[in-house]
């Protein structure tokens, strides 16, 4: 047994003597038929030996002659390894052949980054160019795929088309390339005796499991921050392929979230299926990151198409209140409460059926993206962000709106009308009284207490005017949040109003008393004849705001205007193009919503002025002593006595600071005292208390007995009745 051993060894070694004799034969052979891979193998197995015994003549012939032959072989394998008609496949099996040959590993691993990127990117080119030709039919080989039934699934016949030509081979490459140049380096085990090969480029299919070359740390970590930027460029690339197939339609509300929904979670399968992507550059975190903006974007684009419509929907608005195109008062008060009613309802039917709706037939699909609840959970979450965050962004577009800086598409210099104001206060009013828990409501019934999640703990939340809605936990805080805002903003932007309407009223007292005015009757009579002009316009300037105001404020007792005082006013200044429009009767769709506020007291009142009658500089500093202080810019009740009363402050402290910069004689002196007496008679039907009126009057008769260069000569209280109230 042991002499058979001894000759079986014997036999082995006359074996691979008689291979190595014969190897420059069989590398020839293998040059000449181009099977580049089995001379590679032949020459891989009996390298080593070589080596070993170079210093034996024979032996060290054997290897210079095959040596050369080698090198023909190893340009052969770069010809075909740089080839314009390379596959990625190919290239890979032939950086396999070139480390097998031990070649220099840096410029391998820089040749084959090199080739992969030109071809990879060209890949990629070409198979966006064919994407739209795939046909219908196209066969699908994942068992994740969906049965096409419809033209609007085209994305995922191209999405599938993407990944099988595209996203497979850049995985192979970062398989490859991770392998050869940057795992640790395995040890290359023989493989047995290769038969004849007569393929040109050899499957890789067992030589890549042993190659690898050995790098320095430095040099590795070099290869590797360039192997990794080519990665995450073209990973970008081809997720902006991905982005156009996930774009939404112009008008989003025929948007059929369906084909979407299938296409991301035919995108998750892909991403799982690319072990090394994801190994490399997290891939499956970065397709996430896709389903999240999607998510998100869909949100978006709901919520942000409404906020679009309705500030082109106040741009239109506002255009036409300045074109004038209304035939009548009457005609223009209707369009606005036209405009309000049927704004308010385009938005709740938008957002509730809608955006609803597409919600709802996202988490419907049948897909695994929507069968976990977690992922459910997330996706509300998301969809509640975006919501809450729509609210806000509407709230402070309208608030931009109405600003003095307006990035709207309205002249900056020309600033929207102060109507605008009125009615986004009504409208944010509304919103936080009634639209915002109705919306919620409706989002908490169909979402939240849904599918399976029918055991959500509900809320109890009041609207505005006690009527209980049950929201789901989730959305309870942004409801009251949300509500709170609301409020908040409109009672600013109808200060905003009253700041506007109020500054606007008062240009007309402005240099009111003075020669240059033209807008007092100075004769050389010795006493007035009548009240100053002007203030027949500002009384009727002032009637037409309170209807502005009663329209979107009022009740319906308001709206019951006094005719034979309306026809007063009208005679008061037939020039006046307003006049023609105090006879018209408005009424408020908003009666409900002023219900706390009392109606104001229809008594006239019954003594005149005694403000202008015994005046020393002593009571008028002790009176102004005692008397309330009167915020002007203060906050405005919400409702028509509270508008209108910020309104007549306003005007009545430009008119006090306008008499309080001038030097006046005995005759304009008087010519206050009538002005005011028949600001007093006008304006009582608006004043709930008449103190406020009272203190500011009396304000003026001190200004007006401090300016006077002249000693006070006020009228008796007999003739002013009889000048102011025979207006």
């Amino acid at each position: 047994r042991e002499k058979i051993r001894q000759l079986t060894g014997v036999h082995d070694l006359l074996k691979k003597i008689q291979f190595i004799f014969e190897l420059p034969t069989r590398l020839k052979l293998c040059l000449d038929q181009e099977s580049y891979a089995q001379a590679v193998r032949y020459y891989a197995k009996t390298s080593r030996l070589l080596e070993h015994y170079r210093s034996l003549s024979v032996f060290s012939s054997i290897e210079s002659e095959c040596k050369e032959i080698i090198d023909k072989v190893s340009k052969k394998i770069r010809e075909n390894m740089t080839s314009e008609n390379a596959t990625g496949s190919e290239i890979t099996d032939c950086i396999i052949l070139l480390i097998s040959l031990k070649e220099p590993p840096q410029q391998l691993a820089k040749e084959y980054l090199d080739l992969q990127e030109t071809f990879l990117s060209k890949l990629l080119v070409t198979t966006v160019d064919e994407m739209s030709n795939v046909p219908a039919d196209y066969p699908f080989k994942s068992s994740e795929d969906y049965q096409l039934t419809t033209s609007n699934e085209r994305a995922i016949i191209e999405l599938s088309y993407l990944n099988e030509k595209f996203l497979k081979e850049l995985n192979k490459f970062v398989e490859s390339f991770n392998g050869f140049f940057l795992q640790p380096t395995k040890e290359c085990k023989d493989a047995k005796s290769p038969g004849k090969s007569p393929a040109k480029s050899p499957k890789n299919n067992d030589l890549i499991r042993y190659v690898s070359t050995n790098l320095d740390i430095e040099v590795k970590e070099l290869v590797r921050k360039e192997f990794l930027e080519f990665i995450d460029a073209i990973t970008s690339e081809y997720l902006t392929i991905v982005d156009g197939l996930l774009e939404f339609p112009e008008n989003i509300v025929d948007f059929k979230p369906e084909t979407h929904v299938k296409l991301l979670n035919k995108l998750n399968f892909a991403a799982l299926s690319c072990a090394s992507l994801c190994s490399v550059i997290k891939f499956d975190e970065r397709i996430k990151e896709v389903i999240s903006t999607w998510e998100t974007g869909i949100g978006k684009r709901l919520f942000g198409n409404a906020e679009k419509e309705l500030i082109e929907e106040f741009v239109e608005f506002s255009e036409k209140q300045k074109t004038k195109v209304f035939s009548s008062s009457q005609q223009r008060f209707k369009y606005v409460q036209t405009f309000v009613l049927d704004t308010e309802t385009w938005l709740t039917t938008y957002l509730t059926k809608d955006c609803l709706r597409i919600i709802e037939e996202c988490m419907n699909t049948e897909v695994p993206m929507f069968e976990n609840k977690d992922d459910v959970e997330k996706f509300l979450k998301k969809f509640q962000a975006e919501f809450r965050e729509f609210w806000y962004s509407i709230i402070n577009s309208m608030m931009k709106f109405v600003t003095p800086i307006n990035p709207y598409p309205i002249n900056p210099q020309d600033p929207p009308p102060p109507i605008i104001s009125l009615i986004m206060s009504r409208m944010l009013l509304d919103f936080g009284e009634i639209i915002v828990t109705q919306v919620y409501t409706s989002f908490s019934d169909r979402l939240y207490t849904s599918r399976d999640n029918k055991n959500r703990f509900a809320v109890d939340v009041y609207g505005g005017y006690g009527e209980r809605h049950a929201i789901s936990k989730e959305l309870t805080q942004d409801v009251r949040e949300i509500v709170g805002v609301c409020k908040d903003i409109a009672q600013r932007i109808l200060e905003r109003y009253v700041e506007i309407v109020g500054n606007r009223i008062s240009m007309n007292v402005r240099g009111l008393y003075t020669m240059k005015s033209g807008t007092t009757d100075l004769t050389d009579a010795s006493q007035p004849i009548g009240v100053s002009k002007i203030w027949n316009v500002i009384i009727t300037e002032l009637a037409l705001i309170e209807k502005e105001v009663v329209m979107l404020y009022g009740t319906e007792e308001e709206n019951n205007l006094d005719d034979q005082d309306n026809n007063s006013l009208q005679s008061t200044d037939q020039n006046s193009a307003a006049n023609q429009d105090n006879s018209i009767t408005v009424r408020s769709p908003y009666a409900h919503s002023n219900s706390s506020y009392s109606s104001i007291n229809s008594n006239r009142p019954k003594t005149s002025n005694p403000f202008f009658a015994s005046f020393t500089h002593l009571t008028s500093h002790i009176d102004k002593l005692f008397s309330d202080r009167i915020e002007i810019f203060g906050i405005v009740e919400i409702g028509k006595p509270g508008i209108i009363m910020g309104v007549i402050k306003i005007l009545l402290k430009a008119w006090i600071e306008t008499v309080r910069m001038q030097t006046i004689t005995n005759k304009i002196f008087q010519q206050i005292q009538v002005d005011s007496e028949f600001v007093r008679l006008k304006l009582w039907k608006y004043i709930e208390d008449e103190r406020i009126l009272n203190t500011m009057l009396q304000e003026l008769a001190s200004s007006a007995f401090r300016r006077c260069a002249e000693d006070p000569l006020p009228l008796e209280n007999t003739v002013i009745e009889q000048i102011a109230g025979s207006l």
